[in-house]
């Protein structure tokens, strides 16, 4: 027997008056979600392009269904991006793929400029890290996006957590540098100001732990992980190639939860 979509959409509102609905499923972000995630810089979709607010195109896809896992990294275009769903929830298990480490270069350089240019320099922000932390500080991150208002609402809820959670998260490995990804020619999302390392004492990092060969291992709680969440960082601690001090401002990765 099939039993439509629909039809259970139907019997759970039928049933509204017995028990109360908590939760629905939502679709995983397509790249449309960029509009909504950006919407000082994105315009939208169209014919098979994304449509910047100044009217710069890029390509959805680039290279088809053909790419190697590498290529997917390195000559990543849009659709990769959304390739592998990003899911939060404690991460009990190690995972089998890398949501989120996909990114089109070209995108994040029109959102964000090149880190070597005086311009981008004229966006940076120094944000107070856990300013109640006898370890805390400041870190330098972008305004673009509003990633600096994202990162001082994620202090916000930080600072609300048990008083022991400050040991994962001061002293900083700190947010913008103007690099490329270990071992790749790939700039590193802290190239854009829009990535916060947490404290290195409790991560751990899979070229620190064999390389390819390294066992997915996790010491930061989750509470943690879900505050950053909430605010559009996305963790390095769901890849495969797991790097669990690592926070970077991906919101179009992270689909609306809708009560």
């Amino acid at each position: 027997m099939t039993v439509r979509w629909g039809a259970v959409l139907a019997l759970m509102v039928l049933l509204g008056g017995c028990a109360t609905v908590t939760a629905r499923l939502t679709p995983a972000p397509r790249p449309s979600a960029l509009a909504r995630a950006y919407p000082d810089q994105v315009w939208g979709v169209r014919n098979g392009q994304l449509i910047m607010a100044d009217g710069t195109r890029f390509p959805i896809s680039q290279g088809g269904p053909t790419k190697t896992t590498e290529q997917a990294l390195d000559q990543a275009d849009i659709l990769d991006m959304f390739a592998e769903p990003y899911r939060r929830g404690p991460q009990r298990n190690p995972p089998k793929g890398d949501p989120g480490r996909a990114r089109y270069e070209p995108l994040f350089l029109k959102m964000y400029g090149d880190c070597s240019t005086r311009a981008f320099q004229a966006h940076m922000r120094k944000v107070a890290w856990m300013p109640k932390s006898a370890q805390g500080g400041t870190v330098n991150v972008t305004t673009v996006n509003g990633v600096d208002r994202a990162l001082e609402a994620v202090v916000t809820d930080l600072e609300k957590l048990p008083p022991e959670m400050a040991r994962y998260l001061a002293p900083t490995a700190g947010a913008f540098n103007c690099r490329v990804v270990a071992g790749t020619s790939r700039r590193s999302m802290h190239a854009y100001g829009a990535a916060i390392d947490i404290s290195t004492v409790w991560a751990d990092y899979w070229l620190w732990k064999g390389g390819e060969d390294a066992v997915w291992a996790n010491r930061i709680p989750p509470e943690i992980v879900a505050v950053f969440e909430r605010h559009g960082f996305i963790w390095g601690g769901r890849w495969r190639h797991f790097d669990t001090m690592h926070f970077e401002y991906r919101p179009e990765l992270l689909p609306r939860r809708r009560p």
